[in-house]
């Protein structure tokens, strides 16, 4: 993420901070906040989602590098003293002003405050904590492959699995559809068990139809994998193609590739394709993205990984198929260099 988003981001956090205690003591003095027509559960279940939604943009933003790093245990202790100083508040004030709409506003909008206070730099110690738990796991540690073969051997060696189609300077490789509609399913599937869990509850509203929302789109997408036939990645001549399902870069030429190597994290194997301007690459592509491939780029060393459970095809082929080509490439590029010269 540039700086530049960072700190819009930034500004906006740290505006719904400043902002909520002001809405929450003129709520209470305009008599909003305490309306008999409006559902406690209603208003109960707004406070609670909105909560949530800030404790996760702080964490977010720690993790992302968004405040100056502290020492974490410093937070926590800043957090208990917001809200011991809340209390204290309370206690202090509670006898002395008016039972009315003044004084409950007095008394609200402090405390709040005080208390978001808290809930900043606690979430800021979870966002640390979180950082830290992440990088240690994850982590992606290499893969054995196959040696490599020679340009010069044969490809029957190693031949590609159905869903693959090869001639001599192009190598199209189909979508595992079926792997990628249980993985979508799946999530669908754990979707749909919460929000059954949340039926009854003091949260069967909102969280619960968001759930349901979650569930539809999953399922969304794992429909309309089923029906792409077109492949998912392709090595030619000109360089490496792949779809936008996979990868925000769909091209990379040979003479931007540095080489590949399998890694693997949580479980699952990547084909890591390592480019010689990485900050270049990450720049072409909008702001979400640029975060997923920073985040690549921190886990992986690269930018561009492509999970190999995707493709409908053989790992070690793959590997084999891909340092095969890039080789060629490099051949020949060599005629051309000395033309140059």
């Amino acid at each position: 993420m540039s700086d530049k988003y960072l700190r819009v981001f930034r500004i906006a956090l740290m505006g719904a901070y400043i902002v909520i205690p002001f809405a929450a003591a003129l709520g209470t003095y305009q008599g909003w906040l305490f309306q008999s027509s409006i559902p406690s559960t209603a208003s109960s279940n707004v406070v609670v989602v909105g909560l949530i939604a800030l404790v996760a943009a702080t964490m977010l933003a720690e993790h992302a590098g968004v405040f100056a790093r502290a020492a974490s245990g410093r937070d926590a202790l800043i957090s208990v003293a917001y809200w011991l100083g809340a209390i204290v508040w309370v206690a202090a004030l509670v006898r002395f002003v008016p039972d009315n709409r003044t004084g409950g506003a007095v008394l609200i909008g402090p405390m709040s405050a005080l208390m978001l206070g808290g809930v900043f730099h606690l979430s800021r110690f979870a966002g640390t904590f979180t950082r830290s738990w992440t990088a240690a796991i994850m982590t992606a540690t290499p893969v054995p492959v196959a040696p490599r073969v020679s340009v010069s051997s044969s490809t029957d060696e190693l031949p590609p699995q159905s869903g693959e189609s090869a001639t001599p300077d192009r190598v199209d490789i189909a979508a595992n559809i079926w792997m990628i509609a249980l993985r979508f399913l799946g999530g669908a599937t754990a979707f749909l068990i919460l929000a059954q869990l949340l039926r009854g509850t003091s949260y069967d509203g909102f969280p619960r139809d968001a759930f349901y929302v979650g569930a539809i789109l999953l399922g969304a997408l794992a429909i309309r994998s089923l029906p792409r036939r077109a492949p998912v990645l392709s090595l030619a001549s000109d360089g490496i193609s792949i779809r936008r399902d996979l990868c925000a870069i769909r091209h990379l030429s040979w003479p931007e590739v540095i080489g590949f190597e399998m890694k693997s994290s949580v479980g699952n194997t990547f084909l890591v394709i390592h480019v010689k301007d990485a900050d270049a690459l990450i720049a072409r592509c909008g702001p979400i993205s640029r975060w997923i491939m920073g985040q690549s780029q921190a886990m992986f060393g690269s930018p561009v990984r492509i999970p190999v459970a995707w493709l409908k095809c053989d790992p070690n082929w793959l590997w084999q198929k891909a340092n095969e080509m890039l080789a060629t490439s490099r051949i020949l590029q060599r005629p051309s260099e000395a033309a140059d010269r």
